[in-house]
């Protein structure tokens, strides 16, 4: 009589660290960056959403970063957010992508969430668990047309609509939804799981491949009344929680150029050649090589430095209620983003001028910096982030001059 062999259970997995202050945040970014790093150009050949990295992070303890002292978690500053965002993305800045919305649906919450939403949504994160994004649609006149709805019905509320460049949706425990609700914006918080929702890997762009920004379908979602939130409206919100989310785009950029300029620096000292009846040993000596190379690593260290700047007046007017501070923190964020966008698309580009011809093969995937940097930087238009910035300049010398006046 044989006997078949007992199956071994596989062991439990270690529980979710909770990450207790901003200098273990930043330790545990770089920890997961390092294992990112290795995979990150075979994630963007294969596209499609990365279920293995999402869950690394979700495993890293850092989603839950933000959620507050007396829910259990760190609480920590905008400041070391964007700062793991800046170390994931250069390690691999499709998969920063993806936490994104997460973070800036937690501020919601701290601006907007009730009671027992928070503690259901905080516990859950504190525990690996991800938010995902639905809130973009098409067919509209502008990007803030929404179709989607909330309807009373008499089994309760119903989610009813189709949501395009989900981020971050995919694989997520929580997915928030920009809906209408009695023809008022609303955010409603929906479990992944729940019956009538469908999500699709049919994100196609040519960079940031490995986002999962797809395609999420709403068909009679039943909806908890205290899930659905208006951040807008409450008086906490003139502190400008929904600065955060750019900043958090700004930190991806900054980290895409940083992530370009290393690799491009790695494949110079390896690999490049010098150009035919050029007197130098290596690439590395021509001094219009250097040159290229200094200007790329100056813009980067400024668009890191103009993060942290507006990283710290996003955390001033968090901390406190005046409207000043908000204006000055959009400032700040304005040039910053502008700047990094800027960035990221030159030297994920310029890098090939120090490389060469060869560093252009497909096999290195050198380009999907680039590739990265100009689908990313397209959230915004760019020229009228400058612009904001330069008109609230204006505006404030035309004020000093009228004060001076009235003095």
């Amino acid at each position: 009589m044989s006997s078949a062999p007992v199956p071994v259970p596989a062991p439990a997995p270690a529980p979710v660290p909770v990450l207790a202050s901003a200098s273990e945040a930043v330790r545990a970014a770089h920890s997961l960056a390092a294992e990112l790093a290795a995979d990150a150009s075979a994630r963007d050949r294969e596209g499609g959403f990365p279920y293995r990295a999402a869950q690394l992070l979700s495993r890293s303890g850092l989603l839950g970063i933000r959620v507050p002292a007396e829910y259990g978690g760190a609480g920590v500053d905008q400041r070391t957010v964007a700062e793991v965002f800046r170390i994931l993305a250069a390690a691999d800045g499709a998969l920063a992508q993806i936490p994104q919305s997460h973070f800036a649906f937690v501020d919601a919450l701290l601006v907007a969430g009730a009671e027992e939403l928070r503690r259901e949504v905080f516990g859950a994160v504190l525990a690996g668990a991800r938010v995902g994004n639905a809130a973009s649609e098409r067919g509209g006149r502008t990007a803030a047309d929404f179709r989607t709805r909330v309807l009373e019905t008499a089994d309760g509320l119903r989610l009813q609509g189709t949501k395009h460049y989900a981020t971050g949706a995919l694989g997520a425990e929580w997915i928030a939804v920009y809906a209408l609700l009695d023809d008022e914006l609303a955010i409603v918080f929906v479990p992944g799981d729940t019956p009538g929702v469908r999500l699709l890997d049919d994100w196609t762009g040519m960079g940031q491949r490995a986002t999962g920004s797809g395609t999420a379908r709403f068909d009679d979602v039943p909806v908890a009344a205290h899930r659905v939130i208006r951040p807008w409206t409450q008086p906490a919100a003139r502190r400008g929680w929904w600065l955060a989310g750019r900043l958090a785009h700004t930190a991806i950029d900054v980290g895409i150029a940083e992530n370009a300029l290393a690799d491009g620096l790695a494949y110079l000292a390896a690999r490049a050649r010098v150009s035919p009846g050029l007197p130098f040993d290596t690439p590395g000596d021509d001094p219009l090589v250097q040159h290229g190379v200094g200007v790329a690593a100056t813009r980067a260290r400024a668009a890191r430095l103009l993060l942290a700047d507006a990283a710290r007046a996003i955390d001033l007017a968090w901390a406190g209620d005046d409207d000043a501070d908000v204006r000055d923190a959009r400032l700040v964020l304005d040039q910053a983003k502008a700047f990094a966008a800027d960035v990221a698309v030159q030297v994920s580009s310029e890098l090939f001028t120090w490389t060469g011809t060869s560093a252009t093969d497909d096999r290195h995937n050198l380009h999907r910096h680039w590739r990265n940097a100009r689908t990313h930087t397209l959230h915004d238009p760019n020229g009228w982030k400058y612009a904001s910035a330069g008109a609230a300049l204006v505006r404030q010398a035309h004020e000093n001059i009228a004060a001076s006046d009235i003095s």
